[in-house]
């Protein structure tokens, strides 16, 4: 709170009088446990095709695609594989090309502006067309648009890991390696050049090389590249050194057998590396080629096109390591387009996400949502490449001895701490300032978690490292204290399951982290020495033997779908400390260890490319549900005790040694019964599962239920048994029961087949759920209206999904996800037409208050529209990602009603409830940035204040967002006033200073839209952000600039007067004056702002000429002059 003290008073000072400034308010910048500094180093960076105006989307026409017509045609025709060289596949082809054509020509006549990029017929009868935003609704009203999709954005998702899978197992019980098996990696492109990914021994199948040939090998045999929009000539090249992620994830699907990977920065020497499917040949298509602030991404025309050409080319298993937030399904067109992959006869494998810790559950993405992909879940390794931490003494009980320890960003470990053990003590054991133990999550008083104040007496940690708990307030806060008690370091214990991650920033003293159960372990081992214990940390990287493999990660996105409430993902895989090739740009060593769902789906499409070689006629839902059925648990807590949720690990960690031979094919794999609303009483659904015999599965199965979660009331029934004949399929009835009683909450688990000693399980999921505003009488969402959270009943305190849109609990699991307690307002609007975008956002509430609109696709708590509908900035790109804006929408939402629900919420650490007024604006259609204007271009050498004018028309600027970057450096600003837009930055202390002359610098801006934006609506990553390019003069002497009022603005009554003012020394005074009249002397300015009050109302009608002249202490003055006019 202290920071903001100066800027209050700066708020103040202009919002007594002015209606201008009115609504100037501090803008108060979100914490946790890492917080959104106002100063932090960097550039701006414009992207390419700024502000272009046009919408780019996917234009299903009518015809169904080639692998549909396949896949209908193959059930007659005794084949698996769609062939595109065959003669009714050329002819067919042919026949949608000409269709095309037709319907291209009659676009550039409906809309002559229109462009039309690139086509597909094999998985979509469609065309990439640009048009400019107010065309949109023409263009869905052609007759021959069958459905318009936007292009939405992806990202990246980014040796022993086969045994995990028994990958290893099965290449000595069978010896397949994957030959003949070609795998699509649609990526970043793949370094052919490396030694885990050599060609030796191996030789081209029949028709390849193809793409680019300068660079295939007969190991990688395809080379494609899918540039998107801005990516230029570099994204036109099969690969991009830079990117290594495309190389790393071949590596795990089918790197060679026997590679050894050299020491370097991340890992030591390893030997004998192998990937999952050693032999099979390797398909580069490279779509992530469009660059933007995190890196390269893809987006849905150039992803279709590159999936297109895998199963042009013959491709058998396509593995795609990205993905980006939901969408309505309804609007995705990867959504089609995996089910046409699987059509075709090849394997769609997609990495679930690496959301969960920001998003909790609700956070799988897309296209691993799609029905017919084998989303993948992360989990851990069996080692892990860390620095190591040891207690000598006392003894440690268990394994591992040597504890991994994960370092902070900085300071350095010294080195020192290899061989000298330092003193460790246990927080918890030290008596407070308060006559009690201290709380081991060392955090200031509940009500301020990230405050000054410090439970730990001065001088009781002196020379020590402090054993603290991770959770409740910011890395940073606790390092602090720990220094300020005589603290030497700091060892958190984390509060995830699995291996611990590392500190993202600098903390004050050497910091480090270290699992939950490692944590415990020290802390039962020193508890008999009144908590201290001696330790040494040595920061060489090691690899170690945990035996703690197939823990589900921490990030791994988790289900269930925002949209729908289905079951994903569908299995897991190891995707934590994954050490696999790379490009020699990213390490000379050419092998790095990664993690993520990306580093996951590669182990399974290896996987798969195993059963394909073995099971050649097996279809790809065959495989997924071999894959599905046989496997085995991934687990939910660091100590492999308690089986993860199916919610995290879907059927489980796969065992591909097992689904080699599954026995049965249960289809569906997964049980998604959806919603019970039990409003209007008992409720119940149903769905069969089909079971087929996969080979040896004839006779009588018994099933019975293994369920993970029930709610009171709720009930699941199957049949005690099935008989399955040779070569057969039965049915098995799953049934969910809601009483009218039920609670309402998630109920999932697992539907277990057994035939004595074998074992098959099928995953199900369902929904209790009681809507809480079924039965409410909405009002009509309006462009403006008023409203309170502060009177009235609270009818629904959580929102889903996603569960965690704030972020997780302060405690992680302690605390329910959220506590919006205020007396919501619930509003409704009919979308009729097709359009772009539509939301509303908090423009103003009163102080102190917490409000939070949620937008829902039906009168439902548990409706949330995804990411987008929740109230947080959900765009990776900006610099207040996941803060809590007040703004909640949906992008391309399809025509139906809708509902937004405003509600407030709590202090998380106190639960005190956070009601107050607020304005809420809607807007739709939103494709423009705001307008920006830098208002103080001539200022003073040094720190001075910095002011601009930010306006937006349609959804509002978002505070957060307004950064002035020079010299290296981002400042974010202090306040802001929607209504007339002026926006404050004043240069902090640790701020470079202004030098005298001209300094260049970029003011950036975006709209309230621009942070629901997980789709682009254009070739421009920022559509709705704008940047300007700025000079200001600093001058060696006094500068003024007028604030407030407006020039030319009518004024009447009692006019607030307001300039920045600077100098090089300081301000002696600013004098006020109106026609050369003296107005008053003002001596003080907080931050350099200066202000006066003129009775306005004493001054003739007509135009006035303000002046506001500064004079520093050496005596030098300036004066700057505005033009107001007195209206009666």
């Amino acid at each position: 709170m202290r920071r903001l003290v100066p800027v209050i008073a700066l708020v103040a000072a202009l919002t007594a009088v002015a209606p201008t400034a009115a609504s100037l308010q501090p803008i108060r910048r979100p914490g946790g446990e890492v917080a959104l500094p106002r100063l932090r180093a960097g550039t701006i960076k414009i992207p390419a095709g700024h502000a272009d105006g046009r919408v780019r989307v996917v234009v299903r026409l009518a015809q169904p695609p080639l692998a549909a017509v396949f896949a209908h045609s193959s059930k007659t025709a005794g084949t698996n594989r769609l062939d595109v060289s065959t003669k009714s596949s050329r002819a067919y082809l042919a026949r949608l090309e000409r269709l095309q054509n037709a319907a291209a020509a009659e676009l550039r006549r409906a809309i002559p502006t229109a462009r039309v990029s690139r086509r597909f017929q094999v998985l979509l009868d469609g065309l990439t067309v640009s048009v400019r935003t107010r065309d949109l609704p023409r263009l869905v009203r052609l007759p021959f648009v069958n459905k318009v999709f936007p292009s939405l954005t992806y990202t990246l998702n980014t040796n022993e890991s086969p045994s995990i899978i028994q990958a290893d197992a099965l290449h000595r019980r069978t010896g397949a390696l994957g030959d003949g098996v070609k795998i699509a990696v649609v990526d970043t492109g793949i370094d052919q050049t490396n030694p885990f990914l050599n060609a030796d021994g191996m030789s081209y199948p029949p028709g390849f090389p193809k793409g680019g040939k300068r660079w295939t090998t007969p190991k990688v045999i395809v080379v494609r590249a899918f540039p998107g929009p801005g990516a230029g000539r570099e994204g036109r090249i099969g690969g991009d050194p830079a990117f290594p992620h495309g190389t790393h994830v071949s590596g795990i699907a089918a790197g060679r057998a026997g590679t050894d990977a050299p020491a370097s920065a991340d890992h030591p020497a390893v030997n004998d590396l192998s990937g999952v499917a050693p032999h099979a040949w390797l398909g580069a298509y490279r779509v992530f080629t469009i660059p933007t602030p995190l890196g390269e991404s893809a987006n849905t025309p150039e992803i279709i096109a590159a999936f297109e050409a895998a199963v042009r080319d013959g491709m058998d298993v396509i593995n795609f390591s990205g993905g980006g937030p939901q969408i309505d399904p309804a609007n995705d067109a990867m959504i089609e387009i995996v089910s046409n992959v699987s059509a075709a006869g090849v394997v769609p494998v997609i990495s679930a996400g690496n959301d969960r810790d920001e998003f909790g559950l609700g956070s799988a993405g897309s296209p691993g949502i799609a029905p017919d992909a084998i989303s993948v879940a992360a989990v851990t390794n069996k080692h892990v490449f860390t620095p190591v931490l040891t207690l000598d003494s006392p003894s440690l009980q268990g394994v591992p001895r040597e504890i991994p320890f994960q370092r902070a960003i900085a300071p350095d470990i010294p080195n020192g701490w290899a061989f000298n053990a330092q003193p460790i003590v246990d927080i918890g054991t030290i008596v407070g300032r308060n006559g009690t133990g201290v709380d081991r999550h060392l955090c200031g008083q509940p009500d301020d978690p990230n405050g000054s104040f410090n439970p730990l007496p001065a001088g009781s940690l002196t020379g020590q490292i402090a054993l603290v708990s991770r959770g409740y307030c910011a890395f940073v806060t606790k390092a602090q204290r720990v220094k300020e008690a005589g603290g030497i370091g700091m060892v958190l214990v984390n509060n995830r399951a699995g291996t611990p991650s590392g500190i993202p920033v600098e903390t004050a003293v050497p910091s480090g982290m270290i699992s939950d159960l490692d944590g415990q372990r020290i802390r039962n081992a020193v508890a008999g020495s009144l908590g201290r214990g001696q330790i040494r940390i040595e920061t060489a990287i090691r690899q170690i033997q945990t035996e703690r493999g197939g823990i589900v990660t921490y990030f791994s996105s988790a289900g269930p779908t925002a949209f729908g409430h289905l079951l994903k993902p569908d299995v897991a895989a190891p995707g934590g400390d994954i050490l696999s090739s790379v490009t020699r740009a990213l390490d000379p060593s050419q092998f790095s260890v990664f993690d993520g769902t990306s580093m996951a789906a590669p182990h399974v499409t290896g996987a798969a490319a195993l059963l394909v070689q073995l099971h050649p006629l097996w279809t790809p839902q065959q495989i997924k549900s071999a894959l599905m059925t046989t496997a085995g648990p991934a687990w939910g807590n660091t100590a492999r005790t308690q089986e993860a949720p199916v919610l995290l690990e879907g059927a489980g960690l796969i065992n591909v040694d097992r689904a080699a031979n599954p026995l049965i094919f249960p289809n569906p794999g997964s049980v998604s019964l959806g919603d019970l609303d039990v409003n209007g009483g008992r409720a119940q659904k149903s769905k069969l599962v089909v079971v087929s015999d996969a080979g040896g599965g004839a006779g009588t199965w018994q099933v019975e239920l293994a369920p993970q979660a029930a709610t009171f009331g709720a009930t699941v029934q199957v049949p005690g048994s099935v008989d399955l004949a040779p070569g057969g399929d039965a049915a098995v009835p799953v049934i969910a029961t809601a009483a009218a009683n039920a609670t309402p909450g998630e109920n999932y688990g697992f539907v277990v087949l057994r035939r004595g000693a074998e074992t098959r399980r099928v995953p199900y999921l369902f929904l209790v759920t009681r809507p809480a505003f079924e039965f409410e009488n909405p009002r009509q969402l309006k462009v403006w209206q008023e409203g309170t959270t502060r009177y009235g009943v609270s009818r629904a305190n959580v929102y889903a999904y996603p569960q965690w849109p704030f972020g997780p609990p302060p405690g992680y699991t302690a605390q329910p996800p959220m506590d919006e307690g205020g007396a919501e307002k619930i509003y409704t609007t009919l979308v009729k037409k097709p359009i772009v975008n539509l939301g509303v956002a908090v423009l103003a509430r009163s102080s102190g208050s917490i409000i939070d609109p949620f937008f829902l696709g039906a009168p439902d708590q548990n409706s949330v529209q995804g990411y987008a509908g929740t109230p947080v900035n959900v765009n990776g790109y900006m610099f207040d990602y996941r803060a809590d804006i007040g703004v909640a929408g949906s992008v391309f939402p399809r025509q139906q009603r809708f509902w937004v629900a405003v509600d407030s919420g709590s202090d998380p650490f106190t639960g005190e409830q956070l009601p107050g007024r607020y304005l809420l604006k809607m807007w739709k259609n939103d494709v423009t940035p705001p307008a920006v204007q830098l208002i103080t271009r001539r200022v003073s050498a040094g720190r001075p204040l910095l002011a601009a004018r930010v306006l937006d028309s349609q959804s509002g600027v978002d505070a957060f967002s307004l950064v002035i970057g020079y010299q290296g450096v981002l400042v974010g600003a202090a306040a802001y006033d929607p209504v007339s837009g002026l926006v404050l930055f004043p240069l902090p202390s640790l701020a470079p200073k202004l030098k005298s002359g001209t300094i260049r610098g970029v003011l950036s801006a975006s709209d309230n839209q621009e942070t629901k934006n997980v789709a682009t609506s254009g070739k421009n990553p920022l559509p709705n952000t704008a940047f300007r390019v700025v000079k200001i003069k600093g001058v060696d002497g006094p500068a003024v600039t007028w604030l407030v009022p407006d020039a030319g603005v009518c004024v009447s009554k009692v006019t607030r007067l307001g300039v920045a003012a600077s100098s090089t020394v300081p301000i002696a005074s600013v004098r006020f004056s109106v026609d050369h009249e003296l107005i008053e002397t003002v001596k003080s300015g907080p931050g350099g702002l200066y202000v006066a009050d003129w009775k306005s109302r004493t001054a003739a009608a007509g135009k006035h000429t303000l002046r506001a002249t500064a004079v520093d202490r050496k005596g030098r003055s300036f004066t700057a002059a505005r033009t107001v006019r007195v209206c009666r």
